[in-house]
């Protein structure tokens, strides 16, 4: 059954995220990312769905409708706490702070369209339909916000593209973020 994110849903989503994203927000650490889901429970302008079956959650979307300045919003909700976190991953792995700097001029996070951010399922459920399920869930979530378009983006290495060109996305364009090619698609509701 999809659902709204609960605050008793945070580890495992992260637990999730951990495994099944690729990305900079994973390498952060556990603690980041339940600060991270916590605090955007706070925020109106971004969701997560779940899927869940006897309690345990097989995947999870985020969508969010404003983009701009998604990062700086979540982090000052909790600057002094994402602070302590961040200095004691940057302690251990300076090299990434780049990567960090880079990770905040996300181009989705400057033009304020509305954005799939994630859709991630636990390995052993995927090609199960519960992306889909998500998908077509987040597309209501959006609907029900007002949207009637949104993109969402992913690495090139990654087979993304024809999951999202199965549930009805149609391609958009090519960029490079951390040395990385990445695609945008398109959902227009």
């Amino acid at each position: 059954m999809i659902k709204k994110l609960t605050i008793e849903d945070i580890p495992q989503v992260v637990k999730i995220h951990k495994q099944e994203l690729p990305g900079f927000l994973p390498q952060l650490g556990e603690g980041f990312l339940k600060k991270f889901y916590k605090i955007t429970l706070t925020l109106p302008e971004i969701f997560t769905l779940v899927e869940k079956e006897n309690e345990q959650i097989l995947g999870f979307a985020t969508g969010c409708v404003r983009t701009k300045g998604l990062y700086k919003k979540i982090i000052f909700r909790d600057l002094i706490g994402f602070a302590i976190l961040l200095l004691s991953y940057f302690i251990t792995h300076p090299k990434n702070l780049v990567k960090m700097v880079k990770t905040l001029t996300y181009p989705g996070f400057s033009n304020d369209s509305p954005e799939l951010l994630t859709i991630a399922v636990i390995g052993c459920h995927q090609k199960k339909g519960i992306g889909t399920k998500l998908f077509q869930s987040c597309v209501a979530e959006f609907q029900k916000k007002g949207v009637k378009k949104f993109r969402v983006s992913f690495y090139d290495r990654l087979t993304a593209g024809k999951f999202y060109e199965k549930v009805g996305c149609k391609f958009e364009n090519s960029f490079f973020f951390l040395r990385e090619k990445m695609n945008y698609y398109c959902y227009e509701i």
